[in-house]
């Protein structure tokens, strides 16, 4: 299992969506390339076996659009596999819209990410399911994420469905 500084899972109400705010440079810390060990829960509670891969966040021409691509490491996949998304800041709103698919011929996966002083978060869905996501223990080149995951609308939730921890080996 990957060690975590606690279990609270991404652990926030997402009502706050409600009342969220982000900012143009929410995401210049992801700014790069990442290497990460990826782990998630099988349907039992239980865990998978961790794998790791890499992660590319790309600022675009205008500012206001981050397209990222996470891939595990395997020597079978193509290159082009893996997830890709889309985020896109609504000065207006001040969020980011988020849009996310697997190269495998996954749905689209429709989110909004906002920030606070410590931590990013973002609520997405996948088909049904409602993914919480925080991004935590910020620092320049290491952070922290988690996803808990809701199949009822938000009523409940299983903690640290997927959990990551990423390191930087490159910047943009």
């Amino acid at each position: 299992m990957i060690q975590l500084p606690d279990t609270m899972g991404a652990n926030f109400d997402i009502a706050d969506t409600t009342r969220a705010v982000g900012t143009l440079s929410d995401y210049d810390f992801a700014l790069g390339f990442w290497h990460f060990r990826f782990q998630g829960r099988r349907p039992d509670g239980t865990w998978w076996t961790p794998f790791s891969g890499h992660w590319r966040f790309e600022r675009r021409p205008g500012g206001m659009l981050i397209v990222d691509s996470f891939r595990g490491d395997d020597s079978e996949a193509s290159q082009s596999s893996g997830t890709f998304t889309v985020r896109s800041f609504h000065p207006q709103r001040k969020v980011w819209q988020m849009l996310g698919t697997n190269a495998a011929g996954a749905e689209f996966a429709i989110g909004m990410t906002w920030s606070d002083e410590k931590n990013r978060y973002a609520i997405q869905r996948y088909g049904t399911a409602i993914m919480r996501i925080r991004y935590f223990a910020i620092e320049p080149n290491r952070f922290l994420w988690r996803a808990d995951r809701s199949t009822d609308g938000g009523k409940t939730w299983v903690r640290d469905w997927w959990t990551m921890e990423a390191t930087r080996i490159g910047k943009e």
